[in-house]
């Protein structure tokens, strides 16, 4: 598992589809449901948070957010390496793979996921992100593994809430087109979203 963790974090492009909620006493929230792709640290989303539409692009340290009230691009210099940190999930997906420490590692099943033959284990690691951590607790990960390639295909975690323990975190995330080249520029600022 390690080994395709590793392999997903070096690799040089990748889309991905995303989709986040959290359920409270049995009432689903979405928190975000996006569709991306990065290459080479450059990253496009576009899709909803929060109820309100998204389409953005993280390229080298600038935000390009397509406000759809005044049908503009808007333009925000970072000056830093941590915007990214600010929407850790839907600009970077592959945050939510780094763990501290792994254990209770069990495998489930064979899937088969986009054609391709995938090992299905499940895990309750200690995640990395101090953000996670503090808000979150007993995470279980399902994680897809096409292991002929060593890939993640797809993978999903769940997480109870620290101070509401009616409140269950549910993030989805599925990826394709591993190291296939893709052009990520900057919008036209003066065009229409799309």
């Amino acid at each position: 598992m390690q080994k395709a963790i590793d392999k997903m974090a070096g690799l040089s492009s990748y889309r991905f589809s995303l989709h986040s909620g959290f359920t409270v006493d049995e009432r689903r929230e979405v928190i975000s449901q996006v569709e991306g792709e990065k290459e080479m640290g450059n990253t496009h989303i576009k899709g909803e948070m929060v109820n309100t539409p998204v389409d953005l692009y993280y390229l080298d340290q600038t935000i390009y957010n397509y406000d759809s009230s005044s049908g503009k691009w808007l333009v925000i210099d970072s000056g830093t390496t941590s915007t990214e940190d600010l929407l850790v999930s839907e600009l970077n997906p592959l945050s939510n793979f780094r763990f501290q420490s792994i254990d209770q590692v069990e495998r489930v099943q064979f899937d088969e996921i986009d054609g391709a033959d995938c090992l299905l284990v499940k895990c309750h690691p200690t995640v990395e992100s101090q953000f996670m951590e503090c808000l979150w607790k007993d995470f279980e990960y399902l994680i897809w593994i096409d292991y002929k390639n060593s890939t993640i295909p797809k993978a999903q975690l769940t997480a109870a809430n620290r101070s509401s323990l009616n409140t269950t975190l549910k993030i989805s995330v599925g990826f394709s087109d591993f190291g296939k080249n893709m052009e990520i520029k900057a919008p036209t600022l003066s065009s229409t979203s799309g």
